[in-house]
């Protein structure tokens, strides 16, 4: 079979399921919240709510329980983020992706280190998000077009899914380690600045070796450098 059917099989296959793929809608205006929601809802798409302020995207998330937000950097007000991290703390299953309205790098490095599946930017259209849901509904992380150019724009690179895979592997005490590690800190250093041990330290270093299979822990360094802005 070639690439082309397997493509067209998967597009198929995701259309009959669309209906099923459940998604919350948290956006910071409330015209652009409900013409997404209801352009979603005629694309077949199950819309499950809509929200434009914090508490109420949170409540309807531990009630709704969907399987996707889209969800904007900024509702009323606030930094929309702090959503992610509640419902990650609470060992809640639901993916978010995140729909960026403007430029801002701060928020741009900080939505990557929290575990976005996806990444949408305003200039994009109705296919991206499209492939965006196909993606995120597949297990997969998806960069669009517009968000790759507005990286490219401030010189950011994507990790590979093989590398962003090796880090969902470590603890967020060993992020921390590695991240010491590519800021040029010694095992010494690291132990004292966490108020452990040297050995532990020394074990930290060989536990992230080993998960992210390198050869030895001095390769730590430039595995860590090549990775910082992700720890």
């Amino acid at each position: 079979m070639s690439h082309s059917t397997d493509g067209q099989e998967a597009a198929k296959n995701f259309a009959i399921r669309r209906r099923d793929f459940s998604i919350l809608v948290a956006q910071s205006e409330v015209f652009t919240c409900e013409v997404l929601s209801q352009l979603l809802k005629e694309q077949g798409y199950n819309v499950v709510g809509r929200a434009v302020e914090v508490e109420d995207t949170l409540q309807q998330i531990r009630v709704k329980r969907p399987q996707c937000v889209i969800l904007e950097s900024e509702i009323s007000g606030r930094q929309s983020f702090d959503i992610v991290h509640q419902m990650r703390q609470s060992n809640q299953q639901t993916k978010f992706i995140l729909y960026a309205s403007k430029p801002d790098l701060r928020m741009i490095a900080n939505a990557m280190q929290l575990g976005f599946f996806g990444f949408l930017y305003a200039s994009d259209g109705l296919e991206e998000l499209h492939r965006c849901f196909q993606t995120v509904s597949s297990g997969g992380c998806y960069y669009s077009t517009g968000f790759m150019a507005l990286l490219k724009n401030f010189g950011v690179e994507i990790l590979a899914d093989s590398t962003r895979n090796e880090l969902n592997r470590l603890t967020d005490r060993e992020r921390e380690v590695l991240k010491m590690v590519a800021n040029g800190h010694t095992a010494t250093e690291i132990a004292e600045q966490l108020g452990i041990s040297y050995r532990t330290a020394i074990n930290h270093k060989a536990h992230i070796a080993k998960k992210l299979e390198l050869s030895s822990c001095r390769q730590l360094p430039r595995y860590g450098i090549a990775v910082k802005s992700y720890l």
